[in-house]
C-alpha cells in the first residue's frame, strides 16, 4: 500500500499559515484538555481567533490541495479560506490590472493578508512563484507602448522646460507643489 502524505494537525497548519500564534495554540490545546468534547476548530471559532471558513478550508480542502496541487488562481483559495471576500478579490483584480502587482502583494499592501500568510500559501501552493517578484510580467507589446509613452513624456517635459511659465519666472526657487506628479 503506498504511503499517504502526512497531513499536519489543524492548529499547526493555521500557525504555519500565520493565522494563529503559538500562544493562541497553547491556550486552545489547554482549553481542549478541559473540554475534550470540543474540537480545536470549535474552540478557535468560539474564541474568535479564526473564522469558520478558514477552519473548514484547512480541515477539509487543504489536504486535497496538498496532495493534488492547485487548479485555480491563488486569489480563489484566499476567498475559499475566508481570508478575502468576493468584493476584496474583485477590487484586487481591478487594481492588479492598473498597478501591475500580483494579487497577493496587493492584499498585503491593503492589510487584508499578512506577509507570512501570503508567503506560506505561495510556498505551499505555488512554489514556482514564491521566489518571484511581486510585480507581474508585462507582455512584450506593452514594453514598446511604454517606451513610446516615455518618449512622449520626455518630449512634453522638454517643451515645458523650453517655455518657462510666468510663475517660474517670478520665483527663482522651485516650489514642490508646482510639480505635476500625474500626467
Amino acid at each position: 500500500m503506498p504511503a499517504q502524505p502526512k497531513t499536519r494537525p489543524l492548529g499547526e497548519m493555521l500557525q504555519r499559515a500565520g493565522l494563529l500564534s503559538q500562544a493562541q495554540l497553547d491556550v486552545v490545546l489547554q482549553d481542549q484538555q478541559w473540554q475534550p468534547d470540543l474540537r480545536i476548530g470549535d474552540i478557535l471559532e468560539l474564541r474568535g481567533w479564526v473564522k469558520r471558513d478558514a477552519i473548514e478550508f484547512f480541515a477539509e480542502q487543504w489536504p486535497k490541495l496538498a496532495k493534488g496541487g492547485r487548479d485555480n488562481p491563488i486569489g480563489y483559495y484566499f476567498q475559499q479560506a475566508g481570508l478575502l471576500n468576493a468584493h476584496q478579490v474583485d477590487a484586487l483584480l481591478k487594481e492588479q490590472a492598473q498597478a501591475g502587482l500580483r494579487i497577493g502583494a496587493l492584499a498585503v499592501l491593503h492589510g487584508w493578508l499578512s506577509q507570512e500568510t501570503l508567503d506560506w500559501f505561495l510556498r505551499s501552493l505555488a512554489p514556482e512563484e514564491s521566489a518571484s517578484s511581486a510585480f507581474m510580467k508585462r507582455k512584450q507589446s506593452n514594453e514598446g507602448d511604454r517606451a513610446s509613452q516615455t518618449d512622449q513624456a520626455r518630449s512634453k517635459s522638454q517643451a515645458t522646460q523650453a517655455q518657462p511659465s510666468p510663475r517660474a519666472e517670478a520665483s527663482a526657487e522651485v516650489d514642490l507643489d508646482d510639480i505635476s506628479w500625474v500626467n
